[in-house]
């Protein structure tokens, strides 16, 4: 039986690209006051970020309803395939359990469905999804399709670089980040993603110490097979970052990716940063 890879829209992943993958996106929602969105179906990454730094609302996201991922498992189902559902770490988004409910209360005749917690999400959970989609393209069973999705997972380190800890706080992810409040006007705050929450790494004071920072970070171990730069709003630190790191990583996969609006609801604008996946 053939397995087919689901995933959610924080994986950043586009529609386009989706296809080319072979994956299923179910999208999470993002609201600005009474106007809500399919993340990256009815608002763009560069749609969002305009609306952002200019509208007065807030953004909040949502997860996607138990019904939303019923009618993806079903689709598959009825091309008698099997589930492989990817999705961002259960402790920075309910989408998990919603995903959960519908596998256990759907009616999916001989279909199976294995739920993989990534405890990562934006590009870190991109990274898995690609991983896992690979071999599920090259006719691999379920069980090696989700053996390769964990093994990504163990390689994998997301590092984070934000312009402020306000949207975080704001949408309730702070997590352990929360130590860095009290210094967060005066610094940059430097965040990682551990155990499936944010966690505090470090603490510079220019968004050029930032950045150097960051590049110090994926330069601290060149044996990596994929490395993903991203950015909010602004992808200039990205460009540069790559110019100067390129020549150290002639035989790694170098990707630059805009993150979206449900990520992007929560990192701010000009953020920077990284997911490296080492070789196995």
């Amino acid at each position: 039986m053939a397995v087919q890879v689901v995933t959610d829209s924080t994986s950043d992943i586009s529609p386009g690209e989706a296809s080319e993958l072979g994956v299923r996106v179910v999208p999470l929602l993002v609201a600005f006051g009474e106007e809500v969105f399919r993340d990256r179906v009815d608002i763009s990454p560069s749609e969002f970020y305009d609306r952002l730094v200019s509208s007065p609302e807030f953004p909040k996201t949502s997860q996607p309803s138990v019904e939303d991922f019923a009618t993806v498992y079903r689709e598959v189902a009825g091309e008698g395939d099997d589930i492989a559902s990817i999705h961002v770490s259960s402790k920075l988004s309910g989408t998990l359990n919603s995903a959960s409910v519908a596998s256990e209360t759907s009616d999916l005749g001989t279909t199976r469905v294995e739920l993989l917690d990534s405890y990562t999400a934006g590009v870190g959970l991109r990274a898995v999804v690609e991983a896992a989609a690979a071999h599920a393209r090259k006719g691999a069973p379920l069980e090696e399709v989700t053996a390769v999705a964990r093994s990504v997972m163990a390689r994998s380190r997301v590092i984070v670089a934000v312009d402020t800890l306000e949207y975080l706080q704001k949408g309730g992810r702070l997590g352990r980040a929360a130590a860095l409040v009290g210094g967060a006007l005066r610094f940059k705050p430097i965040l990682h993603l551990e155990g499936g929450e944010v966690a505090p790494l470090a603490r510079v004071r220019s968004r050029e110490k930032a950045i150097k920072r960051i590049e110090e970070e994926i330069l601290e171990d060149l044996n990596m097979e994929t490395l993903f730069l991203i950015y909010s709003d602004d992808d200039s630190g990205a460009r540069d970052l790559i110019e100067r790191i390129s020549p150290r990583l002639p035989h790694t996969r170098i990707e630059v990716i805009q993150t979206g609006p449900t990520v992007g609801a929560y990192m701010g604008p000009k953020a920077l940063g990284f997911c490296a996946v080492r070789r196995s």
